[in-house]
C-alpha cells in the first residue's frame, strides 16, 4: 500500500497570464460564487419553465459521471435566462466547464477543471495504446482494492502520471483500476478535508463530501468510503 502523507496547503488556482488579456485574466482564472449562483438560478428557472428538462449538452453514455451533464449556455442565453457565458467558462477561453450533478434530484451546478481533464485524456491515450500492444494496462503497485499505480517504466510516456489537484497545490497520482480505467487518486484531498473539518464519520460516497466544501467536481474518480478512519475505494455505495 502506498502511504499517503497529508500536508495543509492553500487553495490556489493559477494560469499563465500570457493566455488572456489583462482585463480578462482574473475572471478566467478563478471559480466565483456569484457566477455559480447566477448559472444555478438560470438552470433552476429553465427547469421550471420546461417541465423539468435541463439545459445540458449531449454526451456519450460512457462519459465519466461528473462531466456527463455540461451546462448548455446557448440554450440559457436563447431563453434570456443568462446575460452571457461566465468569463471563466471553457466556452469563453476559461479553464472551467460548468456541469450539473445529480440531474435527477437537486441538479446542482458545479465546475470541472478543464486542465485536469485535458491532461487525463493524454494519459488515457498512452495507456490505451499500451493496452492494445500488451493486452493489459501498465499496472504498478496496488494502492487500494482493484486500483493500481501506473508503472511509468513500462508505459514509457512523455506525460506526467500525476496531476495538479483542482482543490489545492497537491500533486495527485494518476492510477488505473482493474477494469483498465485511468483515474485520479483523490484520497489525499479527502484525508486533508476530514482532518481539517474534524469529520469522523461519513455515510456514502466521499466524492460528494468533497463537493459539499468545494465548487469543483472530482473528475475521473472512483467512489470512496470512510471505514474505521481509512478511505477505501469501493464499487458499492449506498
Amino acid at each position: 500500500m502506498k502511504k499517503i502523507v497529508l500536508t495543509l496547503l492553500p487553495l490556489t488556482i493559477f494560469l499563465s497570464g500570457c493566455l488572456y488579456p489583462n482585463n480578462e485574466l482574473r475572471e478566467n482564472q478563478f471559480t466565483n460564487d456569484q457566477q455559480l449562483e447566477q448559472v444555478q438560478d438560470a438552470v433552476k428557472t429553465y427547469q421550471e419553465q420546461n417541465n423539468g428538462l435541463l439545459p445540458i449538452q449531449t454526451r456519450d453514455d460512457d462519459t465519466p459521471l461528473f462531466i456527463k451533464y455540461p451546462v448548455d449556455f446557448n440554450t440559457l442565453r436563447n431563453q434570456n435566462l443568462i446575460g452571457s457565458t461566465p468569463g471563466n467558462a471553457y466556452e469563453k477561453g476559461g479553464v472551467y466547464s460548468y456541469v450539473i450533478i445529480d440531474p435527477e434530484e437537486e441538479a446542482t451546478v458545479k465546475v470541472a477543471d478543464a486542465r485536469v481533464t485535458q491532461h487525463l485524456r493524454s494519459v488515457i491515450y498512452d495507456v490505451t495504446v499500451y493496452k492494445k500492444r500488451n493486452g493489459s494496462p501498465p499496472y504498478g503497485e496496488q494502492v487500494g482494492e482493484g486500483h493500481y499505480m501506473i508503472n511509468e517504466e513500462r508505459l514509457n510516456t512523455n506525460h506526467e502520471t500525476t496531476v495538479s489537484s483542482p482543490y489545492s497545490d497537491m500533486e495527485l497520482d494518476i492510477i488505473v483500476n482493474v477494469q483498465g480505467d485511468v483515474l485520479i487518486d483523490y484520497r489525499p484531498e479527502v484525508y486533508q478535508l476530514i482532518e481539517n473539518e474534524g469529520i469522523e464519520k461519513y455515510s456514502g460516497d466521499l466524492r460528494y463530501l468533497l463537493m459539499e466544501y468545494h465548487p469543483m467536481v472530482p473528475v475521473y474518480s472512483s467512489p470512496m468510503v470512510l471505514e474505521d478512519g481509512e478511505i477505501e475505494f469501493t464499487n458499492e455505495v449506498e
